[in-house]
This record gives structure tokens, C-alpha cells and sequence, in this order.
């Protein structure tokens, strides 16, 4: 099956921008805002509120992109190998796209915090540090137990290949296609969303 396009895209945009505009809106505010742990700087509870609206964006965007991914890697006139790679990407948007919107936020967030150290303040604690690895391990454990399952449930159709002839190389081939085009993807949009995240809460 090819995978019908998952419908929650537009609205993950939608609450991505509005969880930006939120956070550059608060960042107007002259009043006293929280401070962030591990001597970051402080901001407007508005900010806080901004970076939770772009993570669920991303989260809720994620199955949109991924199946966007295999749209693309199927653009023009593609050879076997993109055509596989763009099926699968395609039918597993549903399955993977989520948890990598979740790790994509996590990492903007931690991207964005490591650039908003404040200079005098306190570096960043034990406590922050064991905190933030403990919820980005989590976050990659999610993913990697739903690619776990994504790849048990195609294992009828990767031995069917097999059976009719397909090269092993071929479908490993296919599987780091997939994942070079979802870095492509994902990679640049975790570090922008975190530049723009970090803008309210940096120097004036």
C-alpha cells in the first residue's frame, strides 16, 4: 500500500507558527518572567507557552513530513531503488512520523537551550544535565522501538522480495536512502525552529 497522506500536516504548521508567534510576542514583555534552570535566561511564562505550542507542531507535522519525504524521494523519474525507498516512507508515515517530530522538538529544545546560556550565570547542573538526557533518551527509545515495529510488520513483503529476486544490498540500500532523506528533512527543521525559538529568549 502506498499510505494515504496523514491529515494532521496543516494543522502541525499551524500550531508550529502559532507557538513561534506566541513566543516572539511574549518576548515583548517587560514583566518578570520565570528563570529557565541551569542559569538560562530568564523570559516571559508567554515564551514557555510558545515553546510547548512548536512542540506539539512538530509532533502533530511529523507524519506530514515523513510521508512528504517519500513523496519527494519518488519525484521525477525514480529508479527502483527510490521507488522503494518512497513506499515505504510513505506507508510508515503514520508509524515513525510521530516519535521523529517529538525527538525533532526535543533536540530544537536542547539546541536551544545550550545557545541560551547565560554567560554570568550557573552552568549547566548534574540534575539538568541527567534530566535532559533522561527525556531525549526516551524520546529516541520511542522512535527506535516504532521503526523496530514498522520493519516486523514489512517483513512478510521484504521476503517476498527476497523471493523474487530482490538483492539484500538493494533493501539496505533502500533503508539508508530512507534515512538519509528523513535527516535531510529533519535536520535542517530542528535547527531552525530552535534559532527561532531561541530569539525571544536571547541578549537584548
Amino acid at each position: 500500500p502506498h499510505g494515504q497522506a496523514p491529515g494532521a500536516l496543516p494543522w502541525g504548521v499551524a500550531v508550529l507558527a502559532a507557538g513561534l508567534a506566541v513566543e516572539a510576542y511574549a518576548s515583548r514583555s517587560t514583566g518578570a518572567g520565570p528563570r529557565l534552570p541551569a542559569g538560562l535566561a530568564t523570559g516571559p511564562a508567554g515564551v514557555l507557552a510558545g515553546w510547548l505550542l512548536t512542540a506539539l507542531g512538530l509532533a502533530l507535522a511529523g507524519p506530514g513530513l515523513t510521508h512528504l519525504c517519500g513523496v519527494l524521494l519518488q519525484a521525477g523519474r525514480p529508479g527502483a531503488l527510490r521507488l522503494l525507498a518512497g513506499r515505504v516512507l510513505m506507508a510508515e508515515a503514520a508509524r515513525i512520523g510521530r516519535p521523529l517530530g517529538v525527538v525533532c522538538a526535543v533536540l530544537s529544545a536542547a539546541y536551544a537551550a545550550a545557545t541560551l546560556g547565560d554567560p554570568g550565570g550557573a552552568s549547566f547542573g548534574p540534575l539538568t544535565t541527567l534530566g535532559g538526557l533522561l527525556v531525549l533518551g526516551c524520546t529516541v527509545a520511542t522512535l527506535l522501538t516504532a521503526a523496530v515495529e514498522a520493519r516486523q510488520i514489512r517483513s512478510d513483503t521484504t521476503a517476498a522480495l527476497l523471493r523474487l529476486g530482490a538483492p539484500s544490498t538493494m533493501l539496505r540500500s533502500a533503508a539508508a536512502l530512507r534515512a538519509g532523506a528523513l535527516v535531510a528533512l529533519f535536520g535542517p527543521l530542528t535547527l531552525i525552529v530552535a534559532e527561532l525559538a531561541a530569539l525571544p529568549l536571547g541578549p537584548i
